[in-house]
């Protein structure tokens, strides 16, 4: 039977899994840095609030970018919002320091997560900053000058570059920017015109013109995409303004190219794997071929500069920099249209991927990262006077250096099996540290690294093994897991099966931030199911066993459900209603199937019952 003590912690946080869950993605504490899948630390703040007493001890095993951390943080120093939401969900959180311990085997994840959760002041970083800037400035800032279109001297904002297409007809060179941009409103076409002979194809099948260019830290001449500057965005004065690069800008560019050194810059071969693709990463070998020359010796002065300043600042110093430098200092930077648009929207790399479009974008680095400094400086402040403490260690949850029964409370995000290839994306920040992830217990899908389902299998179940084992008898663990594939998700279930967990409730987290992959993909899932679980021998009697059903059984009580007995709208969405047959199945103690796309039309041969019958 389950301890009486046990049972009353489940029953008073069960409303927090009676609805689904918002984690929002907005604030300093988010916005500090970009990493994939990560949940808002407001959201953590208030499981670790309701799930445990103060000064408890509580784990992430996956601990990314630090958001447990950061939410351990805020349990002693809860924004208004976050009691605002404690009040309407009608949770009853104890508010206090508690102890979190981190576990990342990113070195990425890991040194953001240690600068984030344990910061340095917010004043005194932000005056380092702006002098590593203002030290930068004045020795580079010229780099970013250009003529306006009246013929005044402005500050180059960002340049769009863009891929040449070759006619296959009459073999004519042609922008894509000239060949595929339309305008009124701005769209891109997805079909190649040649101007010069008329000839029309698909864009994307269209062959891309190279060139041959001397590389001077690899000291040799390499074959590369042939790119040029199609379109400059400046200010001048407060003026912001937009303009045609003209041929004196592409000799401009080209002569300053011929001027610059790189020999701060450092050498690093990328290790590519599954995101290797032989279009647009053609003559990318190593780390200086993501970024214009322009770019890249910026980048390299800021850093080579960040040890001239105080021991207790470098850190934060150096996250300031790689804050802005995989996401929005690279030729992963990009243009997105959006409808009944006048222009183009600027933004940053895409998630989950080292995406290079046809129109990358060239920003102002020294701009960018001053505007990064008011979000961090607002990040370390919210968590700067907290008595909780974080300890965070780079290295593999497969191994726990923590005492048996030492551990409150756990939440956790694991990895979604193949979904984001971390070490692959993260090398371009990492290389920057001089230490890349070791790859070996990567819990990944991963065909490079010759991982299939079953090595993922295996390394899960090592790590829940530690998990149980390091729980205390009447801990709890939340876990948020999302995947459309139905063998991961029987990875999962096996991985806290064997480490005798028993799943309570489950609900919905909705905090999903959409990747390449998703945005390119028909099988989506919205909102990624998140579970309660705890130890099997200390819970029997929480509540009566729930009759195991097959699909066919699940997906009509689902359907009936959502479209019959609800006028709630996300909960109709097929997306929705997958994440909601992943809940059923593992309350259940039922096996996982169906991927996604089976499930997805399972769902519509049923509504089709319904809309015949009515």
């Amino acid at each position: 039977m389950m301890d009486g003590d046990l049972e009353r912690r489940i029953q008073e946080v069960r409303n927090i899994y009676i609805r689904p869950l918002t984690s929002s993605r907005t604030g300093a504490l988010y916005n500090a840095f970009s990493y994939p899948t990560k949940i808002s630390p407001e959201a953590i703040a208030l499981f670790i609030a309701c799930h445990t007493e103060v000064e408890a001890t509580v784990l992430d095993p996956f601990a990314g970018s630090g958001s447990t951390g950061l939410a351990a943080k805020l349990c002693d120093a809860p924004t208004e919002g976050m009691v605002e939401t404690a009040t309407r969900l009608g949770l009853q959180p104890k508010w206090g320091k508690r102890k979190a311990v981190l576990i990342e085997i990113s070195t990425l994840g890991a040194f953001v997560s240690s600068v984030m959760c344990n910061p340095p002041s917010a004043s005194s970083f932000e005056k380092s900053a702006k002098a590593l800037l203002n030290e930068v400035q004045n020795e580079l800032g010229n780099l970013y000058t250009i003529v306006d279109g009246d013929g005044k001297e402005g500050i180059i904002r960002y340049v769009i570059w863009s891929d040449i297409l070759i006619c296959s007809k009459c073999q004519r060179e042609v922008s894509f920017w000239q060949s595929c941009v339309k305008e009124g409103p701005i769209h891109l076409s997805e079909a190649f015109h040649c101007p010069e002979c008329g000839h029309r194809e698909q864009a994307a099948q269209a062959k891309r013109a190279t060139e041959v260019v001397y590389d001077e830290l690899l000291q040799k001449s390499i074959r590369v995409k042939k790119r040029i500057p199609v379109k400059i965005y400046g200010r001048t004065g407060k003026k912001k303004w937009s303009r045609l690069a003209s041929e004196k800008d592409i000799c401009a560019f080209e002569s300053l190219l011929k001027q610059l050194s790189l020999v701060e810059f450092p050498l690093y071969k990328m290790a590519w794997g599954g995101l290797y693709r032989s279009g647009y990463h053609q003559g990318i070998t190593h780390l200086h071929h993501f970024y214009t020359k322009r770019n890249a010796l910026v980048f390299s002065r800021i850093w080579s500069k960040i040890p001239k300043y105080p021991e207790e600042i470098q850190g934060a110093l150096r996250l300031l920099a790689l804050s802005y430098n995989s996401s929005h200092s690279t030729l992963m930077t990009r243009v997105v249209v959006k409808k009944d648009s006048r222009d183009f929207v600027i933004t940053g790399s895409q998630s989950g991927v080292l995406y290079i479009s046809n129109l990358p974008v060239e920003k102002n680095i020294l701009d960018g990262i001053d505007r990064k400094i008011s979000t961090l400086k607002q990040a370390f402040r919210l968590v700067e006077g907290s008595q909780s403490s974080v300890g965070v260690f780079n290295s593999s949850s497969t191994f726990l250096s923590l005492p048996d029964r030492s551990v409150d409370y756990v939440f956790t995000d694991p990895p979604f099996g193949d979904y984001i290839p971390y070490s692959e994306i993260n090398q371009v920040n990492e290389a920057w540290l001089g230490r890349t992830t070791d790859k070996t217990d990567e819990v990944i899908v991963d065909s490079s690294q010759k991982k299939g389902i079953l090595e993922y299998n295996e390394l899960m179940c090592a790590v829940f093994a530690e998990l149980s084992r390091a729980l205390k008898d009447d801990g709890l663990m939340s876990l948020v897991f999302h995947s459309a594939k139905a063998e991961v998700w029987q990875a999962l279930i096996n991985s806290y099966q064997r480490a005798d967990l028993q799943v309570i409730f489950s609900s919905i987290l909705d905090k999903i931030q959409a990747s390449f992959k998703q945005t390119i993909s028909s099988v989506k899932v919205q909102g990624d199911p998140l579970l309660l679980l705890a130890k099997s021998a200390f819970i029997s009697g929480v509540r009566p066993p729930i009759a195991r059903r097959p699909d066919v059984a699940i997906i009509k009580r689902l359907v009936k459900a959502a479209f019959v007995n609800s006028a709630n709208r996300d909960e109709q969405k097929p997306e929705r209603l997958f994440s909601r047959y992943i809940n059923a199945c593992l309350e259940s103690g039922s096996q996982v199937t169906m991927n996604a796309g089976d499930f997805y039309a399972a769902v519509h041969k049923e509504l089709a019952k319904y809309q015949y019958s009515s």
